[in-house]
């Protein structure tokens, strides 16, 4: 038996508290709201497709040296995991309610195989709400470049600090410039 997951309805999101303080949020939404696409062509998983701006990718590299970006898919689901299961002890032991917001952000390159997408929406439908994917209109290569300033291949990062994924939000809406390559 399949047991369905509920997709992260964009409009519905909760973002972090900065974000929704400063007034960001809204406009956030809209522009994520504004370019989704179908995360694989045989499923009606929806996610928003981001463009590489020189804002964003001037946060991106911010935090990489920040040491807030996690590479490659298996680094991202065991932390994800790790993550999960801590936040469920927390809530065993102090009944505490756990914030349904955003507070991590998956970016993925738009060249993955079918598989990487099928696993993609896997671990966003199983962190839900709290991860947040985007593909990044952006091969592998670019985004690798981007990432580590060498030339190599990465398909998928997470942001895994409330800052950083604030500050990329953020950078999503801002004016796009030039790419500083």
């Amino acid at each position: 038996m399949r047991i369905e997951q509920p997709q992260m309805n964009l409009a519905d999101i909760r973002f972090p508290r900065q974000l929704e303080s400063d007034g960001t949020a809204e406009i956030i939404r809209q522009t994520l709201l504004s370019s989704t696409v179908l995360l694989r062509p045989e499923s009606d998983f929806a996610v928003p497709r981001i463009e590489m701006t020189g804002p964003l990718q001037f946060a991106l590299r911010r935090a990489r040296l920040q040491g807030r970006i996690r590479c490659g898919f298996e680094a991202v689901a065991g932390q994800l995991e790790s993550e999960r299961i801590g936040i469920a002890s927390v809530q065993e032991r102090t009944h505490a309610p756990y914030g349904k917001r955003i507070s991590r952000l998956l970016l993925f390159s738009n060249d993955g195989a079918g598989r990487l997408y099928r696993h993609i929406e896997q671990i966003l439908k199983a962190h839900s709400p709290r991860l947040l994917g985007c593909l990044v209109n952006m091969d592998s290569n670019d985004f690798g470049r981007l990432i580590t300033d060498k030339d190599s291949k990465i398909k998928i990062v997470m942001l895994e600090h409330k800052d950083a994924v604030c500050e990329i939000m953020r950078a999503m809406i801002a004016a796009p410039d030039k790419l500083v390559t």
